[in-house]
């Protein structure tokens, strides 16, 4: 592993605490609620003024899904605005950093310790810090019965389902894949971190989410103690595991030819020998880039930070202020997604800068993945000088047959009538749309008990995702009948 204590360790401050971690963490929470706040009350002040009667304000909610103030569509509450552009991602990558040297100079940090253990998303570690507010501050209780608009409930100082999909997600596509991580059969769920409020008189969307006594009391710990965390670990996340039981974020997670992995594990053993190097992934979206960079930083045992270039846009001047974010980053593994639009033909970023920061970005201990989905978008003397450059295919028939069969939790049975070579045969898609698939499929399986994944559970979340394909039966076999014996 690189050293700890590289060039520019000394500019990342670890936390003093877990106390004054969750301080920061709160702060953002704090910041993020504001801003909806505001977004709400302009939309109550245009409410009041187009207003005639007590009887628009009872049917707001029908006429203004369809009546919009600006002149732009209106959409409900499912499909909150867009985040700051470039402020979100460099945030999580500080608050990363200093995560690390914290830990590394053995500072105990409950929320991301328990994150860690059971490999929690970066959704279902905000839900629990959402769920947490309250047992700190009851101002956040009242911020959220503001935005809930909900004023004459008994336990409405809880966030509810749809306030954290509301909070949490950008778009369309993050609040279908995050529902069913916060659905009564999640992990959150399951594990007993969190519970329902009153979960059988109302809908998902409206129940109220109530942190688990005892992991309030850990989180909140001064000195956590990291033995607390059995109770939560030790069984039931065996049982959620992936089907094929494959360590995540190891060589056999990555479902790619051997030309391909071989590329792969040449790069982890030339960072290991040298600090700076630079490689080009190419491929469509889907392939498994990610995940790879995801493998990479767990061989090397680095700190994997992403960063989307497509959120980064140069100020009125022409600079860059993330670069200096980028510049003081820890030894780690840095994911540039969206390469081309600073390697490109046609740049957003000035290339002399980029230039400069990827002169010094190659002095530092770590690796740097540049992620395209095509290798023409790199610019020819970008790609010239890289120390190699992994092409990603889109999976085959056999590929997508063992990502279907990864896919589905061991638990869950299927049909006989449903055979993974035929779905993999009549469905070409990636490995992200193959996942994304299968979730929504065994939560529709989960709603019949004992759970069956059928072919239909499948066609419904084919119209949900994919809403021009169609997954036919398979054709059965015909057998001969048995000749009589008296023939």
């Amino acid at each position: 592993m690189s050293n700890p204590d590289g060039p520019n360790a000394e500019r990342i401050a670890p936390f003093a605490d877990n106390w004054a971690y969750l301080k920061t963490e709160l702060a953002w929470l704090d910041r993020l609620l504001m801003v909806a706040v505001s977004r709400q009350k302009r939309e109550l002040q245009e409410l009041d003024d187009f207003a005639l009667a007590d009887q628009d304000r009872v049917t707001r909610h029908w006429w203004k899904g369809i009546i919009s103030f600006t002149g732009q569509p209106g959409y409900d509450n499912i499909r909150p605005p867009k985040a700051a552009r470039g402020g979100s991602s460099s945030y999580v990558q500080q608050l990363e950093a200093r995560i690390v040297v914290s830990q590394r100079q053995g500072v105990v940090l409950a929320l991301p310790q328990l994150r860690d253990r059971l490999q929690l998303t970066l959704f279902e570690k905000n839900v629990l810090l959402l769920a947490l507010a309250p047992e700190v501050n009851q101002r956040f209780g009242r911020l959220y019965s503001y935005l809930h608009y909900q004023h004459d409930e008994s336990d409405w100082d809880l966030p509810t389902v749809d306030l954290c999909l509301r909070l949490l997600c950008r778009n369309d596509q993050e609040w279908r894949r995050s529902r069913p991580q916060i659905a009564p059969n999640s992990r959150l769920a399951s594990l007993g971190l969190l519970e329902w409020v009153s979960p059988e008189d109302t809908t998902l969307l409206s129940r109220h989410l109530r942190l688990n006594e005892d992991l309030a009391t850990y989180l909140l710990s001064e000195a956590p103690d990291p033995a607390t965390l059995d109770a939560w670990t030790m069984v039931p996340a065996a049982e959620l595991r992936e089907s094929s039981e494959i360590p995540a974020e190891s060589w056999a997670s990555l479902v790619l030819p051997d030309p391909q992995l071989t590329q792969l594990k040449t790069v982890a053993a030339a960072a290991r020998a040298t600090d700076g190097a630079m490689v080009l992934l190419a491929g469509p979206s889907g392939t498994g880039k990610t995940l790879a960079a995801q493998v990479l930083a767990a061989e090397l045992d680095l700190l994997l930070v992403i960063v989307d270039l497509a959120t980064i846009t140069p100020d009125e001047e022409g600079n860059i202020p993330e670069l200096e974010d980028l510049a003081g980053l820890p030894p780690c593994v840095l994911l540039l997604k969206h390469a081309p639009h600073w390697f490109g033909r046609t740049p957003t970023a000035d290339s002399a800068l980029v230039q400069s920061w990827m002169i010094q970005r190659r002095r530092q201990p770590g690796l740097t993945l540049l992620s395209s989905h095509y290798l023409q978008s790199i610019r020819p003397s970008w790609r010239q000088a890289m120390a190699g450059v992994v092409e990603f295919p889109k999976p085959d028939a056999a590929a997508r047959e063992v990502l279907w069969k990864r896919a589905i939790p061991r638990e869950i049975k299927k049909e006989r009538a449903l055979t993974w070579p035929h779905v993999a045969q009549k469905l070409a898609l990636t490995g992200s749309e193959i996942a994304t698939l299968a979730q929504t499929a065994v939560g529709l399986a989960q709603q019949s008990e004992p759970p069956l994944l059928t072919l239909d559970c499948l066609q419904q979340a084919l119209a949900l995702h994919h809403p021009g394909m169609t997954l036919p039966k398979a054709k059965q076999k015909r057998t001969k009948p048995a000749k009589s014996k008296n023939a």
